[in-house]
């Protein structure tokens, strides 16, 4: 399994100094054992042993015996970076393990749970500090920058450490997702000249530096200046951590301004990048590995070499688990890995130990635990492992009924199982499969239903007949409730009241979003685009809602065009709705029931919602 667990060897080589630790600590600190966790020193330094214990019989305690408890241990780095290690803790009333903190790090986070239940309160945060000054050490504010009053952070770290200047990337990050756009980007403004000023006096600036304006150029909305300074990274600090938090952070902000994923001349470099240097940070992230993953000058092997260490090592998050897999899926190779990669991931999703680990809410499991079915579906299939693919894909659809998600996988897993159904014979349960993929606005699945419509049993003689017959509700698979869309009111932005039971009769089309929300702002030509195609048809209303105040959204707007209706109502409809992450699109059709969702960004959102209009009209 990916599990993550401590190395077993460093185990036995620590135990010694365990038990020492373990008999000073209880007699020198018995208070302590009055709470369910505890953590000591309480102020650690590089290369200390933490002994982290909890204790099942505090009066405090949630978590109790009968289960594994576990100890997810969070250390963010100096380079802005973080790792993570997840130990299993041992022992009868009182559970122990010991960690050595690694060079390097800043601060440290410690949170206990079970593979079915989290104990909050008996969580640690602690500051890293200088073993000799016994202050905090340079990076240790950094996770404070999110409590929402960052600026007392920024200045402590600043006045502690004014060499660090990926504080200043890591301080723009903040103010650009606490603060309205014109007071981030004054706020920024006003210190890029800081940055600007040594750039100017150091032969040779350190990634630190590099990585800070290039984030301070980008949320200025200075793209091409963060563009050189991005480059300059590339080139001198490709393997650098610092690289990757600018990459990041640059990209969110061009794709906010272009709709677009990314430049074609930087997904060149970050190819590079991947073939030349495996262990590179930026090889980290997940979504570099999605941006290369089409690209024929990278093979199988060159991503093996990047992904196998770190799904032997643990260090793959949670939402880039089946990118190895679908690289051997698209490319048709190795399919017996990706199968068994796969399955081991789902069994950790059942088993609740990625839940766990990452404090995942149903929300996240209604989505992945559904995109992992589909993979796994479409690897049996190459497979020829009929019988088995159907079982999965089946799997996925049930999970995904109700849910936000339906838009994203359904239709996928509805083409695998057809497809299954196909090869074994079954041609009705295909021809089922097929026609919801139609009626969903799927119009490519026409081609399927041509092919096996003759061997069908079916009354009509002609596909044209059956496709007459068809009630083209516009419900989408999975979706045939009877059940009405929550009812809400609310005003737009020039107070004009908009009530969703008022709009019975006709398609609603329902964008929640947000300012802060960058793939959201990134959408918003392509929906632009949609709302115009039917901006003489009275029976198609397009709504935005948020939760974002007033005064905030006209300031947006004041640059921007939405030619949706924007509701500034989010709270309760989002609840309601049971929105869990940003962007949504809820489509309700004319009986006023919700016929489609689909979450996240997507590339073909205007003819997927499109599509889904067509046929509800």
């Amino acid at each position: 399994m990916l599990h993550l667990i401590y190395q077993l060897q460093w185990l036995l080589q620590q135990k010694i100094r365990r038990i020492l630790i373990t008999s000073c600590y209880l007699i020198i600190a018995p208070a302590v054992f009055s709470q369910a966790g505890a953590v000591y020193p309480s102020q650690p330094s590089w290369g200390d042993t933490l002994l982290i214990s909890y204790r099942l019989p505090a009066p405090s305690a949630i978590l109790q015996g009968g289960e594994p408890v576990y100890a997810k241990i969070t250390t963010w780095m100096q380079d802005g970076g973080y790792r993570w290690y997840v130990l299993p803790l041992t022992g009868q009333d009182t559970l122990t393990q010991s960690f050595v903190l690694p060079p390097s790090s800043a601060s440290i986070s410690i949170r206990f749970y079970t593979l079915n239940k989290d104990d909050e309160q008996a969580g640690r945060k602690m500051y890293v500090y200088d073993r000799s000054s016994r202050v905090p050490v340079a990076g240790a504010y950094w996770e404070d920058l999110f409590s929402g009053n960052p600026e007392p952070y920024f200045k402590k770290e600043v006045q502690g450490y004014p060499g660090q200047y990926l504080t200043y990337a890591k301080y723009f990050n903040v103010v650009s997702m606490y603060k309205g756009a014109e007071e981030s980007k004054r706020i920024i403004e006003e210190l890029l000249p800081v940055l600007e000023k040594v750039l100017k006096e150091k032969d040779l600036p350190d990634a630190g530096l590099l990585a800070a304006l290039c984030v301070g150029y980008a949320k200025s909305g200075k793209l091409a200046m963060g563009k050189t300074c991005l480059l300059r990274l590339f080139t001198e600090f490709p393997q650098a951590m610092e690289t990757c938090l600018a990459f990041t952070l640059y990209n969110y902000e061009y794709y906010k301004a272009s709709s677009r994923q990314i430049e074609d001349d930087i997904r060149q470099q970050l190819a590079f990048i991947y073939k030349q240097w495996p262990g590179a940070a930026l090889a980290d992230e997940a979504n570099v590995t999605y941006y290369l993953s089409k690209m024929p000058e990278l093979s199988v092997d060159d991503f093996e070499k990047v992904l196998l260490p770190r799904y032997q090592q643990g260090r793959i998050p949670y939402y880039g688990l089946e990118s190895l897999p679908q690289i051997y899926i698209d490319r048709k190779q190795k399919l017996d890995s990706a199968k068994a990669i796969l399955t081991r991931v789902w069994q950790q999703w059942q088993d609740g130990s990625i839940n766990h680990q990452y404090r995942l809410s149903p929300g996240h499991y209604s989505m992945y635990a559904p995109l992992l079915l589909q993979k796994l579906a479409m690897a049996h299939l190459l497979l020829q492992e009929y019988e088995a693919t159907i079982t999965k894909a089946s799997a996925g659809i049930t999970l995904l009924a109700g849910s936000n998600y339906e838009g994203n996988f359904l239709p996928d897993l509805l083409a695998v199982r057809a497809e299954a159904y196909a090869y074994l014979g079954n041609l009705n349960m295909a021809l089922e499969d097929y026609k919801q993929l139609y009626v969903s606005g799927k119009t490519d699945a026409l081609d399927s239903i041509r092919k096996i419509f003759p061997y069908c049993t079916v009354k009509e003689k002609t596909v044209e007949a059956w496709l007459a017959g068809l009630q083209k509700k516009g419900s989408a698979p999975g979706t045939a409730s009877t059940d009405l869309a929550p009812d809400f009111a609310g005003t737009d932005l020039r107070g004009r009241k908009v009530q969703l039971s008022g709009l019975k009769g006709k398609v609603v089309v329902m964008n929640f979003w947000s300012i802060g929300c960058g793939p959201c702002i990134g959408e918003m030509p392509a929906l632009n685009k949609l709302v115009q195609k039917y901006q003489g048809n009275p029976k198609v209303v397009f709504l935005a809602i948020t939760g974002d105040e007033k005064e905030r959204l006209q300031q947006f707007f004041k640059k921007r065009k939405f030619l949706y209706t924007v509701v500034n109502r989010g709270g309760k409809v989002s609840e309601d709705y049971k929105i869990e992450s940003l962007p949504v699109h809820i489509v309700i059709g004319k009986n006023g029931t919700v016929i489609n969702r689909s979450t996240g960004a997507r590339e073909d959102i205007a003819t997927y919602l499109e599509g889904i209009i067509r046929q509800e009209l």
